[in-house]
């Protein structure tokens, strides 16, 4: 397991500096911006920014015909995906704690901010990180890879279509509408999770009925 982790790393890992790179110049974005309403957002793309380029990496492992190597492996197909989906973990974790450095930064400019706006922004990237990936992966391990950006992009708008859908059905409770709303950005993170849980489910189906 920790090999194919590791080998999931090194395949995307020039990817995985633009993402550091990019991830942390918004670090310093504090010290140029001074807009607290502008924070959250700007974590929620460090967090994302960490999923953005998974696509492009899954896709030069099949052109590298990695796919048909691994199964050679003496590891079953679930620990095959469950490699993968541990190592989509760790790159949310990474975005989430670039994020804190950004928090760290904001404070040290000793410029004022409000907790439950940049936990919204937490909330919010883990929301589309994790739906996003919950739902781009067994597409492109159904489909292929070849059309990774586009998969990437529908599955971004579904995971940002579905945290306004549970907004909707929230609002009678939240006083309209509020996706900046803890009970909002808790029952998303909730339906996040659950996803990712049936998104690997429904990947080790695939990965086991599949011809490679």
């Amino acid at each position: 397991m920790k090999g194919l982790i590791r080998n999931n790393f090194y395949s995307m890992e020039s990817n995985l500096k633009i993402s550091f790179i990019m991830a942390a110049a918004f670090v310093f974005s504090p010290l140029i911006i001074n807009n607290a309403n502008t924070y959250p957002m700007i974590i929620a793309i460090q967090v994302f920014l960490f999923i953005a380029n998974t696509g492009t990496s899954l896709h030069a492992d099949e052109v590298a015909k990695w796919n048909k190597f691994e199964l050679t492996l003496p590891v079953k197909r679930s620990a095959i995906i469950g490699a993968k989906y541990i190592t989509f973990a760790i790159l949310i974790l990474c975005g989430l704690l670039i994020g804190f450095c950004t928090v760290i930064c904001i404070s040290l400019s000793g410029q004022a901010w409000n907790l439950l706006s940049i936990l919204w922004g937490y909330e919010y990237g883990l929301v589309l990180s994790i739906i996003s990936i919950s739902l781009m992966y067994p597409v492109m391990l159904k489909i292929g890879t070849e059309k990774n950006e586009l998969v990437l992009i529908l599955s971004a708008f579904a995971a940002i279509g579905l945290m306004f859908l549970i907004a909707a059905v929230l609002s009678p409770i939240t006083d309209g509408m509020n996706l900046h709303h803890p009970l909002v950005g808790g029952t998303s993170t909730s339906v996040a999770l659950l996803m990712f849980l049936i998104s690997f489910m429904a990947s080790v189906n695939i990965h086991k009925n599949k011809e490679f």
